[in-house]
């Protein structure tokens, strides 16, 4: 397998996090790591492509595809003696082609994860040379190890990865990742390369899934300043470990319309929270009292006017009625008080006379 050289509260809150922290611990047992076993084995498919290729490689592209297999043909202890063999093709599009067959053995230590005796056809690392295909299991999210030359930081022990062999398959593996730069000199030309690589291992033996390689080249070919972009992806296609089964991540329009939703109640709660704080804060404003009349402000507004009525009586005054009393004497018949301007008695209809 060819890998084109990749990269050399509060105290009491404390303490109470603190005591739930150790509890949990004390009742979690740490994962071991796997011990490899004779018959241990895995198939790959490998996608190589450069591309997107800028002056002097400028409209420049080509693959290369590999299918290879390893398999562990005998444990010593720690050292682990393995076979592997490989095909690739390739092609580019100024109408060149080639193929190739690779296979040997090799030894590596299953403690400390690095070739012993021989590689899978690795190249150009410093020693020791880490093994690309295993990992220890056990670490933990935010643990550190050595992939080839490369360090890489455990992501995930729970990451859902898809396989390309069968259509919506995934299965749960351990996401680490890597980065690095190094100077590549070979047939592609004097490049300065900075690298990001994403390594899948199966959580319980720890071998390989899979894994995203994406590499920036800036430099020169033949002299000609220029640059490109190399990427490999590798998957399994057949293992002899089983692969636990993962539901697919939330992406596409979903996960987009969750976003959005998220996205629009935080706005709500903001909104919600400026308009009780401007509530609260008028309301201060009306019980508070009048700023007091100091002698630095100057004089004091006038005093109001009292008020006044805004109707207009004109300027003549008003008429005068005068009621005059008129004397009342007893009708002779039923003794009512009748005027003596009257006529008749208004009660009994006799006459006043």
């Amino acid at each position: 397998m060819s890998f084109a050289a990749k990269g050399s509260m509060k105290a009491g809150a404390v303490l109470l996090a603190l005591l739930f922290v150790t509890a949990v611990a004390a009742n979690v047992r740490p994962v071991s790591a796997y011990s490899p076993q004779a018959g241990d084995s895995y198939n790959y498919s490998e996608t190589i492509t450069v591309n997107n290729g800028q002056g002097s490689y400028a409209g420049y592209t080509d693959q290369t595809q590999v299918t290879g297999t390893e398999q562990v043909k005998s444990v010593s202890g720690s050292t682990v003696t393995s076979s592997f063999s490989y095909s690739s093709g390739f092609s580019s599009n100024q109408g060149t082609s080639s193929s190739n067959s690779t296979s040997g053995a090799f030894t590596w230590s299953s403690t400390g994860f690095t070739y012993i005796n021989g590689t899978d056809d690795q190249s150009g690392y410093s020693m020791p040379t880490y093994v690309w295909f295993a990992m220890n299991p056990s670490l933990a999210v935010g643990d550190t190890f050595t992939v080839l030359n490369t360090q890489f930081t455990v992501l995930s022990k729970g990451y859902s990865f898809q396989l390309p062999t069968e259509a919506n398959r995934y299965v749960q593996t351990i996401e680490a990742k890597g980065t690095g730069q190094y100077q590549r000199d070979d047939s592609y030309g004097i490049f300065a390369a900075t690298f990001t690589w994403y390594e899948y291992f199966d959580p319980t033996t720890g071998y390989i899934v899979g894994y995203s390689y994406i590499e920036q080249d800036n430099g020169q070919y033949q002299g000609q300043p220029g640059s490109f972009t190399y990427t490999d992806n590798l998957y399994v296609t057949q293992t002899s470990y089983a692969l636990s089964g993962a539901s697919a991540p939330s992406t596409g329009i979903l996960a987009g319309l969750g976003s959005y939703f998220i996205y629009v109640a935080v706005v709500v709660v903001v909104l919600v929270i400026i308009v009780a704080i401007y509530a609260a804060s008028r309301n201060r404003r009306r019980s508070l009292p009048k700023h007091p009349y100091t002698p630095q402000e100057g004089p004091p507004p006038p005093a109001p006017t009292p008020w006044e009525s805004k109707i207009d009586l004109g300027s003549k005054p008003p008429e005068q009625v005068v009621i005059r009393d008129v004397a009342k004497v007893n009708c002779k018949y039923c003794g009512t008080l009748i005027p003596t301007t009257a006529d008749r008695c208004p009660y009994c209809g006799a006459p006043r006379q």
